[in-house]
């Protein structure tokens, strides 16, 4: 009987450590959500800054971003190029 009582003890101590095992790993998920969403978040105020400053310094040749306003111009025309491309064949 003393067999069966230690084994029972030891699969007792084994689930509870699978069971406090899995609910650090369900904490620690959690916290790592938590923590890209705020990551997330943070690029998405990164582009509203930039975005702000693009709109403001667009056509300001002596802002510090001035060449790189311009390169997204230089895009945007591009890709106007090219919707009007895509409008032609369509027609």
């Amino acid at each position: 009987m003393a067999f069966f009582n230690e084994l029972g003890k030891k699969i007792g101590n084994v689930a509870e450590t699978a069971t406090d095992k899995a609910k650090e790993i369900a904490e620690v998920t959690k916290l790592n959500s938590t923590i890209s969403s705020e990551e997330k978040q943070i690029k998405q105020y990164y582009r509203e800054i930039g975005q702000f400053i693009f709109e403001r310094d667009k056509e300001n040749p002596d802002s510090p971003v001035s060449e790189l306003c311009q390169k997204i111009l230089a895009s945007q025309q591009n890709i106007e190029d090219l919707k009007q491309k895509i409008s032609e064949i369509k027609n």
